[in-house]
């Protein structure tokens, strides 16, 4: 599915707020995108940008040269960085947008964009560097930032930013759909527990880091009766399998997914992930205090994008979920 027609279709107020900004040029010079874990910000982040830059429609056609540009990140005008990624330090990211701010535009269109992602994730220094680029942004260059956790923004920053908040799509949706195309599987279910994108979904089933961790996180949880088992395993085998931060991220999100799952079961709730009902009793059994443990699982993900030992940061929640 085009991404015009998923922001039409799943995304209506952002889809009208944006055709009317394009179409009336009332477009404004900051937007901030907020969504749940795996709603594709980035990709409508960066598609809104082909439409403010593409000369042949409202929305972008996503076929002339300059839309094409724009999707390989080779546009002269166009800048898009993540906040969140290992690769990219906070001063490269003021500097690379300083550079953008200081000199002319260099395509015909003479418009400039930049889209930050996961801004979330600024220090204080680049949070206070970027909200002077957001009071004083030259003409004719505009922002499209994008966030997971709105509430970690510093309130400054948000005031002077016109918010666009994706809602959650009802996972029926997407299960349906899935029924109809016939890719309905267990990993269906659990991945539409975390991405809120249809594609996304179809994409990760076949994904091998994904279905790896998955495999790896279902024995843990299968030793959790055992702890000196468990730790053994999370030493001798999830440690050193989970190399990469898409592993280590994917792992904590299956983790968090589980162990609320496992808090709904516990009340009596219905739960989502009927497939995997064997594992979450399994957790409901061996953790005496679900809530506590989410507590932990989601502040050690926090602490993934930091500079800390991600061997010690995975030993010491897994290690403390019980």
């Amino acid at each position: 599915m085009k991404v015009s027609e998923k922001l039409k279709k799943y995304q209506p107020n952002a889809y009208n707020l944006f055709f009317n900004a394009l179409k009336n040029n009332k477009f404004f010079h900051a937007y901030l995108l907020v969504g749940k874990k795996g709603s594709s910000l980035g990709t409508y982040a960066k598609y809104i940008s082909k439409s403010l830059l593409c000369e042949k429609d409202i929305f972008a056609c996503e076929n002339c040269n300059t839309c094409l540009r724009v999707e390989e990140e080779t546009y002269g005008d166009f800048l898009m960085l993540d906040a969140k990624i290992d690769s990219l330090k906070i001063d490269d990211i003021k500097n690379k947008i300083e550079d953008l701010f200081s000199r002319s535009a260099s395509e015909k269109r003479g418009i400039k964009v930049y889209i930050i992602e996961n801004i979330e994730y600024l220090n204080a220094k680049m949070a206070n560097a970027l909200l002077k680029f957001i009071e004083e942004p030259p003409k004719d260059t505009y922002a499209i930032f994008t966030s997971e956790n709105e509430g970690r923004i510093l309130p400054t920053i948000l005031s002077r930013l016109e918010i666009v908040r994706f809602k959650d799509v009802d996972k029926e949706i997407f299960i349906n759909k899935a029924k109809e195309e016939g890719i309905l599987n267990e990993d269906f279910y659990l991945l539409s527990y975390l991405y809120n994108d249809y594609d996304q979904i179809v994409l990760n089933l076949t994904n091998p880091a994904y279905l790896n961790v998955k495999e790896l996180l279902i024995e843990f949880i299968k030793r959790l009766s055992r702890k000196g088992e468990s730790r053994f395993f999370v030493e001798k085998n999830i440690i050193p399998s989970l190399s990469t931060k898409e592993k280590i991220y994917i792992f904590y999100d299956l983790l968090s997914a589980l162990f609320a799952e496992a808090i709904k079961n516990k009340i009596k709730d219905k739960i989502f992930l009927t497939p995997y009902l064997g594992l979450i009793e399994i957790i409901n059994k061996n953790v005496s205090n679900l809530e506590e443990a989410i507590k932990i699982i989601l502040e050690d993900e926090n602490l993934i994008s930091k500079n800390i030992n991600p061997s010690l940061l995975l030993l010491n929640t897994l290690t403390n979920l019980y």
